[in-house]
């Protein structure tokens, strides 16, 4: 909690510690079982990403499609395409019919893949519930633990009913924030592992830039 109060008796302090390790432990096992349910089967969803900060306070808003299974994954928006193979990314532009192929860092693949935000910080952050309540949603907040992060927190909404992934809440120490909103979650998709890597045979003049 960010200003913890200090308790005289002994006895309300205990009962605050185990409410509080309660309530993180059940928050984090929502974001494990989130995890844990894309390892062999994929998922699909569509999804709205704004992104704002002191200059731009409404945001920048883009849209599109992601596939997701493990590590691996599809981005498929109107004016990009990627796909990650666990290892190797393929970005391609349609305007200029070119491809750039990386080996993309944690912190490159979190600007594309929503889950590995989930998986990269899960370990390094404060877990609990967010005062933030609905009827329908849990609501957490992630608190990155090191001083040098860049991010201050990551929110997350999953539904109650369906443990569907609603929406990430990035929020930065320099003002900015990333808003990803997410519908039409499908879950249990079986795609083979070569739809998440790119086919070139398929773009006739490919302009390829190998990044590697």
């Amino acid at each position: 909690m960010k200003n913890k109060i200090i308790l005289i008796f002994g006895a309300l302090l205990f009962l605050f510690q185990t409410s509080t390790a309660q309530s993180n432990a059940q928050a984090e096992k929502i974001i494990s079982d989130l995890l844990n349910s894309i390892k062999t089967n994929a998922i699909k969803t569509d999804f709205k990403l704004t992104i704002s900060d002191k200059s731009n306070p409404r945001g920048q808003v883009t849209s599109g499609t992601f596939t997701l299974k493990a590590s691996k994954f599809v981005l498929d928006m109107t004016e990009m395409k990627a796909w990650f193979d666990g290892k190797t990314q393929w970005a391609y532009i349609p305007q200029n019919n070119e491809v750039s192929i990386t080996e993309p860092t944690e912190n490159e693949l979190s600007e594309t893949n929503p889950m590995a935000i989930l998986s990269g910080y899960k370990a390094k952050s404060i877990i609990r519930f967010s005062k933030t309540k609905t009827a329908q949603n849990y609501c957490i907040e992630m608190i990155p633990k090191v001083k040098s992060s860049v991010i201050s927190k990551i929110e997350i909404q999953v539904n109650k009913s369906t443990q569907n992934l609603l929406l990430i809440k990035l929020s930065n120490k320099n003002g900015s924030t990333s808003l990803l909103t997410l519908s039409n979650f499908q879950k249990g998709i079986k795609v083979p592992d070569s739809f998440f890597v790119f086919n070139p045979t398929k773009y006739k003049g490919l302009i390829e830039n190998d990044l590697r």
